[in-house]
């Protein structure tokens, strides 16, 4: 079984790990995945060996909280931030005075003499009593040999304080760290507050998508109308959806026709119309007018439920580079608190009195934390996914992401990905005594009950041209579908034909005067219909027409180092002529369905980094077998199961973008990283005093919290560079 819980209490890589640590060791637990920027946690279990409460109760055994997540709209992070805002506020009103105090005697200001150590000691220990959470995790961090952030500052504010009320209970003169202590907890309470704030900004794309879910939709039910929460649509169901409201299901138009707004899922501005037997999907807005939909699915089984979660999933799964941050920071903890005790040990050694070398080892504990080495990773693909989104492009694992950045070879899938996946009339011609409209209407007539493709790229064209009611005008009788030539039938007792040459020849027809049209046509890697009748003669050239972008979008692809190629089942002619338009040179013609799996094959045995793109049902296998599987999204099911980024626009130039975005994700996390470490390898060494000899520089336990939040705000903030 696959659960979701919602976990709280984390505040680093470190909460990861002891979450992750305490829920693998639950028995029938198979694998589990914590994301610390959405505050949850992804399980696998056998039900027959544990179930829900059990793992919860071992996250709790490792001092944190967590709930079964039944929902996907996300709005705990304002309520984060608030806390921590509240947490702040008091803290540094009793900061204020308390620096204060400290302050005072250095500069010579008036200070009560006899009682401000005192006083100090209540102020602190007041700002200790309101961040008390810091001691409640890091207490139970450590007992559970899982030590994160909140032990690391919890020992650094702790000792302040302890040493402190030490020295004052048996009289001493000081100095005291009362403030230091203080200071510590007011600056990382400040920088948590601005963190989630940050880091919520990362959640945007998810939250836009997730107001668009209703919490209630109204529902035609014994002809009367009902209100309804969200959760309780059912298939079958018809919704009533008004002008400005969100389309809440997927379904089919019942009654009414509005204009709809689907750019939150793709990113298209155009709006379109809907009309009665039109398919509409959740997510999207009526603009204008109304609709009757009945639901084909139920609340958790749209389009809209699917994205978000898709999205969600995809920083869910972690990244190589993330698993590989993760276990560093497992040890990053133990390893910063031998560094801090063998700092005390060694300002001792040298000779330097106990409260500078308890300063320094303070300082080392302050200064280090793994925050920002926790928040590199997920904070960039959390925006990252969430600025595909945007763009219509939906991201199945962080992973893909990192292997994206690697891909050399776009393979390309022709129809319905380079193409429109439909036929269409791109040419008429007729020879000198013909009317080409005449032509056209009498070839709808005559194709109007055949359910042929052709047959339905003729009568879309006519319908561009005329009305229904001009083309059911006329009627043809006595019509026949010739297998392999083509149809005939008499209309206003007259005889047409429209087919192939051999369908034409055979009655008699010659089509000579069109032959070097024809021929031009063909080697264009178009069908040729030839159209007899009432002295009629002329031709239809129909073609799977090319995208607009697709063009464009091989230009930016192949300008940015790939190779492209196109692969189909097409014939050679028609396979190179679209290579020609498009501007691929590669092309791999007259493949198999079960072929196009081997063609990845070998292209990968070649040490190729290859990205399949495709829509339909004989794609799937080579989707599955390419490094990088993208299906468009008109596609079939099985093909957008099959594939690692699906393009809600069917745009050829999202592919590009892909690639773009990947490469964008993996060089800030790469500067992440980069700056979590720098960070730390130089933070802690000057913290320790490296350059106090030399320099006289040292840092105070303020300075380092203070360097310690800006270090995990840099991450944060670079990360939300990618929402541009």
């Amino acid at each position: 079984m696959n659960q979701k819980f919602k976990v709280t209490g984390m505040g680093c890589s470190a909460c990861v790990a002891a979450v992750e640590k305490a829920v693998k060791a639950t028995d029938g637990v198979t694998n589990v995945s914590v994301s610390l920027i959405e505050n949850a946690m992804t399980v696998d279990f056998d039900e027959n060996a544990t179930d829900n409460q059990c793992i919860i109760n071992a996250v709790k055994g490792a001092g944190y909280g967590a709930e079964v997540d039944t929902g996907i709209i996300a709005k705990e992070k304002s309520k984060d931030k608030s806390v921590l805002v509240t947490r702040f506020l008091p803290s540094l009103i009793l900061l204020l005075p308390l620096v204060y105090l400290n302050m005072a005697g250095m500069m010579g200001w008036p200070y009560p003499e006899k009682i401000h150590a005192y006083i100090q000691f209540v102020l602190s220990l007041g700002i200790l009593i309101i961040n008390r959470t810091y001691f409640d995790k890091g207490i139970k961090s450590l007992i559970h040999k899982a030590p994160g952030m909140d032990a690391l500052i919890s020992i650094g504010a702790g000792v302040s304080f302890i040493y402190s009320t030490y020295l004052l209970i048996i009289c001493s003169n000081g100095p005291f760290f009362f403030e230091s202590a203080g200071m510590i907890f007011t600056l990382i309470t400040l920088g948590k507050a601005l963190e989630a704030g940050s880091k919520a900004h990362t959640m945007d794309a998810i939250k836009a998508l997730s107001e668009l879910m209703p919490e209630r939709v109204t529902v035609i039910r014994d002809n009367e109308e009902r209100t309804i929460g969200f959760e309780a649509l059912q298939k079958g169901d018809i919704v009533l959806v008004r002008t400005g409201e969100g389309i809440p299901v997927d379904g089919t138009a019942v009654k009414g026709n509005a204009s709809i707004d689907k750019s939150a899922l793709t990113g298209e501005s155009i709006p379109e119309e809907a009309y009665v037997g039109d398919k509409v999907v959740s997510g999207s807005v009526v603009l204008d007018g109304y609709l009757l939909i009945e639901a084909e699915k139920t609340s958790t089984e749209t389009t809209l439920y699917g994205i978000i979660d898709m999205v969600k999933n995809a920083a869910a799964k972690k990244t190589p580079i993330e698993r590989l941050a993760d276990r560093i920071s497992g040890y990053f903890v133990p390893v910063v608190g031998g560094i801090s005790l063998l700092t005390l040990i060694i300002w001792l050694a040298v000779g330097k009195d106990f409260n500078f070398a308890l300063n320094m080892a303070i300082s080392v504990i302050v200064i280090s934390c793994p925050c920002a080495l926790g928040l590199a990773t997920p904070t960039a693909v959390m925006a990252g996914t969430g600025n595909a989104a945007r763009h219509g492009i939906l991201i199945r694992s962080a992973e893909c992401l990192e292997t994206a950045r690697n891909v050399d070879t776009v393979v390309l899938d022709k129809t319905g990905t380079v193409t429109e996946g439909e036929l269409n009339v791109t040419d008429i011609v007729t020879d000198s005594s013909t009317d080409e409209k005449k032509m056209l209407l009498m070839a709808a007539v005559l194709e109007a009950g055949s359910n042929h493709p052709y047959a339905k790229a003729i009568r879309s064209k006519a319908l561009d041209m005329f009305e229904p009611s001009d083309i059911m005008a006329h009627f043809a009788k006595e019509v026949i579908s010739i297998q392999g030539k083509g149809i005939c039938g008499n209309i206003n007792e007259k005889p047409f034909f429209c087919g192939n040459e051999k369908l034409l020849n055979d009655n008699d027809v010659s089509v000579e005067a069109l032959r070097a049209e024809a021929s031009a046509l063909q080697g264009e890697g178009k069908t040729v219909l030839f159209f007899s009748g009432d002295g009629m003669l002329g031709l239809f050239a129909i073609a799977d027409v090319v995208k607009g972008d697709s063009k464009d979008a091989i230009s930016v692809m192949k300008e940015a180092g790939l190779d492209v190629i196109l692969l189909t089942g097409d014939h050679k002619t028609t396979a190179e002529s679209i290579g020609r338009e498009i501007g691929i040179d590669n092309v791999i013609s007259e493949v198999l369905p079960e072929d196009k799996h081997n063609k990845i094959d070998a292209l990968m045995n070649e040490g190729r980094h290859v990205a399949m793109v495709g829509d339909g049902i004989n794609d799937a296998a080579a989707l599955v077998k390419a490094d990088i599987g993208i299906a468009v999204g008109n596609g079939t099911r099985i093909a957008i199961d099959s594939a690692d980024f699906i393009l809600m626009r069917n745009s050829v130039k999202d592919v590009a973008y892909v690639f773009s975005l990947s490469k964008r994700v993996i060089r800030i996390i790469k500067q992440n990283l980069f700056w979590a470490f720098i960070y730390n390898a130089l933070g802690i060494p000057i913290a320790a005093g490296a350059l106090y000899n030399a320099f006289g520089i040292t840092l105070t336990p303020m300075i380092a919290a203070a360097c310690m939040s800006v270090s995990s705000l840099f991450v944060v903030t670079n990360a939300l560079r990618l929402r541009k």
